[in-house]
């Protein structure tokens, strides 16, 4: 009986390769990129993100997210571009200018008040990581406050201490003034949009409205009868 020979090998279809999913654009991926990190801060800190945290968190090795940020520094500043694109701040200073010289005080506190209020409620993960800077006295704060809560601060103290030249606006420090106002529509904000407070009207335009009445009741000269009158009432 002769020994049975070996089996042939049954031929089999040779396995086709997963496609590879197709790569994303240089600028998509930059802007991916920066929306996971930005959330991924806000959600863990600054000490508690690691730069590979954030490429395995958008499905990247670290060396591709090093090749869109050269450093993390390069990073921050990548993620107040973006933010200052997204809310148009030089056309918001442009807007403000504008206000500034028609004398508009009303118009322009509800510009600020407005832009501000609409910052917290379409981005407010960038604003929760703005609360986590402050609070670990990161980079980014300053950088932010250097960036835009400077200007805007400066303007703002500019324009009172003008307005006071020009007799619209009582003797006060202007500094102070501006720190009520801001101090004021950012509170707001940051309990409404950030931190879900539930305990406001709806309508953010009458908020708006009412911020701006108790920051020019605050700051506009009266008229002298107008302070009499009411002496007399007393």
């Amino acid at each position: 009986m002769e020994a049975a020979g070996p089996t042939p090998a049954v031929p089999t279809k040779p396995t086709e390769a997963s496609p590879r999913p197709p790569r994303m654009p240089g600028e998509d991926r930059r802007k991916q990129l920066l929306r996971v990190a930005v959330e991924s801060f806000a959600r863990n800190g600054f000490s508690g993100t690691k730069t590979k945290d954030i490429a395995a968190a958008a499905g990247v090795s670290e060396a591709i997210l090093f090749r869109h940020f050269a450093s993390k520094e390069d990073l921050y500043h990548a993620i107040l571009d973006e933010k200052e694109a997204t809310l148009g701040g030089e056309r918001w200073f442009v807007e403000m200018n504008e206000l500034a010289e028609r004398r508009d005080d009303r118009g322009l506190f509800q510009h600020v008040a407005r832009q501000l209020i609409r910052s917290f409620r379409e981005d407010a993960a960038f604003h929760r990581l703005l609360l986590y800077a402050s609070l670990e006295g990161h980079l980014l704060a300053d950088l932010f406050h250097e960036r835009f809560g400077l200007p805007m601060g400066d303007f703002l103290s500019r324009y009172v201490a003008l307005r006071q030249k020009e007799g619209a606006f009582r003797e006060c420090d202007p500094g102070v003034a501006v720190m009520f106002a801001i101090g004021s529509m950012v509170h707001y904000a940051m309990a409404r949009h950030v931190l879900g407070a539930k305990n406001f009207p709806p309508a953010e335009e009458l908020i708006v409205d009412q911020f701006v009445d108790l920051i020019l009741g605050g700051l506009e000269q009266r008229p002298a009868a107008g302070r009499m009158t009411k002496g007399k009432q007393k």
